[in-house]
């Protein structure tokens, strides 16, 4: 009986350990979650521009074979693939319109809640 009563105390406690642990990962999570990400207003030189839409081209060009790939393997439908590859040439699009950085506001990129 002693026995028992020693391994039940034990179960408990191990209990409340690793939810206590759970609780501080989470909110940690939440803590980086809430962070608002900010871009500092720079102007950036044309060599700059070009090497930033070289790559964001390079990064489409790759994403877009991956989008080809899925609807060769039958993973997505031609109509799919097509409607992925317009939202990233809109994307593109509007990237290149904002200097190649990324223009972030409340209402897009961090919802908030209904709790929060």
């Amino acid at each position: 009986m002693k026995t028992f009563i020693v391994k039940l105390l034990s179960l408990v406690l191990l209990i409340g350990i690793l939810t206590a642990e759970s609780s501080q990962i989470q909110a940690e999570e939440e803590a980086v979650h809430k962070s608002k990400m900010e871009f500092n207003e720079v102007e950036l030189t044309k060599q700059q521009l070009a090497e930033l839409k070289t790559l964001h081209e390079d990064l489409m060009n790759q994403r877009i074979g991956v989008i080809n790939k899925y609807v060769e393997l039958g993973v997505l439908s031609e109509a799919d693939g097509k409607e992925m590859k317009d939202h990233l040439d809109k994307y593109h699009k509007k990237l290149e319109e904002d200097g190649f950085i990324p223009k972030w506001d409340k209402h897009h990129g961090m919802h908030k809640h209904k709790d929060e």
